[in-house]
């Protein structure tokens, strides 16, 4: 297991020797931020963050903007996220990343309908047909993240918010290039981190770790909600888990004290 940190909201360069100073193994590179929109990952910065990240000894991964919908209803606009992630996959593998995470998506409609998710999940797997030939050509996984239930009375369905919907799409795909990421403080909101686990932990490479109050996606730092890291990190440490446990928070403050919470239970478990 390595320690690492989604890098967010600053550039990755920013956050090189951020890492080194705070003991932190792997950076997940979000591309949420102007300052970090594939557009400017042009070739002479990926040469350049590639030799960094190398000298520092560190890995890296890079996370897809949240709001791009491989599930779409409309075909023009899923076929433009689908290229989005084509050339991402690309970048990711010129810069050595190990995997790229993505979010599965989501249908608009009222939630009641059954028609909108199964219309959603069609459409991701489009989707996945596509993208996953080109993870296996490239050797760079795609990490599917679960996502928070949503309210009933919402227009939005989100796909893989439980451990089920996961279980069917994953036994639909055998590919080593379709991995997955688990959110621990999603995770929490719907039917637990174990239950997720005992699905994924075959192939999941990566966790992103925050806290919540198990209502809400608060993005807390850990220890300031409800989520049992003891049981959480003794599982890890009982699976001999190898992947990277991203903490997944704003401030460059809440990243290290994050961190350091998580240390401290990691000892106590006899990590």
């Amino acid at each position: 297991m390595k320690w690492g940190f989604v890098a967010f909201p600053k550039p990755p360069e920013d956050y090189l020797d951020f890492a080194v100073e705070n003991g932190f193994k792997h950076m997940e590179i979000d591309l949420f931020s102007p300052q970090q929109w594939l557009s400017r990952f042009h070739a002479a910065r990926v040469r350049y963050l590639r030799r960094q990240i190398e000298a520092r000894g560190l890995t890296v991964s890079f996370h897809a903007p949240y709001p791009l919908n491989l599930a779409d209803f409309l075909p023009e606009v899923r076929v433009a996220a689908v290229r989005y992630i084509e050339r991402l996959l690309q970048v990711a593998s010129d810069l050595g990343a190990e995997w790229v995470t993505v979010h599965p998506g989501y249908g608009l409609g009222i939630p009641t309908l059954e028609w909108v998710r199964t219309r959603a999940m069609e459409e991701l797997k489009r989707s996945l047909d596509r993208l996953i030939p080109i993870a296996e050509r490239l050797q760079v996984p795609l990490a599917l993240e679960n996502l928070v239930p949503v309210s009933p009375e919402s227009e939005i369905v989100f796909l893989l918010d439980s451990p089920e919907e996961l279980r069917r799409l994953l036994s639909e795909y055998s590919s080593p290039a379709l991995k997955v990421c688990i959110d621990v403080g999603h995770a929490e909101v719907s039917e637990g981190f174990h239950a997720f686990w005992s699905i994924a932990k075959e192939r999941c490479v990566a966790l992103h770790i925050h806290d919540n109050d198990s209502r809400t996606d608060l993005h807390l730092v850990p220890g300031n909600g409800n989520i049992n890291w003891s049981k959480i990190l003794s599982v890890l440490h009982e699976e001999d888990f190898k992947g990277a446990v991203n903490v997944e928070l704003y401030l460059d403050e809440h990243k290290v004290a994050a961190k350091r919470y998580l240390e401290r239970v990691w000892g106590s478990v006899g990590g």
